[in-house]
C-alpha cells in the first residue's frame, strides 16, 4: 500500500528489455487483466498461457514502447527500498498498425499517421496520483521523438478506446486533449479519442 514515503518514476522499458523487465511486465499485465477484466479485450488464461519469448517479443521492439510507472516504499519489515511496477501504457508505431493492417476510424482517415495508447492500466492502490496522466505525457514524448520513416509525414494522430461509462479515464484523456470521436454506429462498446500532434519538421 502506497504511504507518504512511496515514490514514484515513469518511464519506457528499454526496446532491448532484460529479463527482470520482462518479467516485471508479465505480472503486471496479468494483475491489470485479473483486476480489471472488463476493460481488457484478451483473457487472463489466454496471456497466462504465453510463453517466456512471447513476452519477450511484446517489448523486444523500436516500432513500440511500453512506458511504466513504478513505486519505490519501505516496507514495515526491511529497512531497504523496495520497488514495485503499479501502472503502464503501450504506444504502438504506424508501422506496427500497418503491418498488422489497423483501419482507424472513418472520421480519422487521411489524418497523416496514427499512433495508439493501448493497455493503459493503474493499480487501484496506487491511483489518483497523476500517474496515468504522467505515463500518457511520457508516450507523447517517445512519438514526438519517433523518427516516421515515410517521407513528407506531416501530421501524427494519436487514438485511443476506452469503455463506455469509464468517465474519470474519460476525463482524463479529455483534459490533455484528446477528444471522443463519434461512435460510427452507435453500439460499439469502447469509445474512440483522437488527438493530432500537428506538423512534424522536415
Amino acid at each position: 500500500m502506497p504511504n507518504a514515503e512511496t515514490r514514484y518514476t515513469v518511464y519506457p522499458i528499454p526496446p532491448v528489455p532484460g529479463q527482470h523487465h520482462i518479467v516485471q511486465y508479465k505480472d503486471l499485465r496479468l494483475q491489470a487483466i485479473q483486476t480489471d477484466r472488463h476493460h481488457f479485450t484478451s483473457s487472463y488464461e489466454r496471456e497466462a498461457s504465453l510463453t517466456y519469448e512471447q513476452w519477450k517479443a511484446r517489448l523486444q521492439s523500436r516500432e513500440k514502447t511500453t512506458i511504466v510507472a513504478a513505486a519505490s516504499f519501505q516496507s514495515s519489515e526491511r529497512l531497504s527500498w523496495q520497488h514495485k511496477w503499479v501502472g503502464m501504457v503501450t504506444v504502438i508505431g504506424p508501422k506496427i498498425l500497418k503491418k498488422f493492417g489497423f483501419k482507424p476510424p472513418r472520421s480519422v482517415t487521411g489524418c497523416g499517421v496514427c499512433y495508439c495508447f493501448v493497455g493503459v492500466w493503474v493499480d487501484p492502490s496506487h491511483r489518483g496520483k497523476g500517474l496515468g496522466k504522467e505515463m500518457i505525457l511520457s508516450g507523447l514524448d517517445w512519438i514526438r521523438a519517433d523518427d516516421v520513416s515515410d517521407s513528407g509525414v506531416e501530421k501524427r494522430t494519436l487514438l485511443l478506446q476506452v469503455t463506455q461509462g469509464n468517465h474519470p479515464a474519460i476525463g482524463l484523456y479529455s483534459a490533455m486533449g484528446f477528444r471522443l470521436l463519434e461512435a460510427e454506429d452507435g453500439l460499439e462498446e469502447n469509445l474512440w479519442m483522437s488527438m493530432e500532434l500537428g506538423v512534424k519538421p522536415v
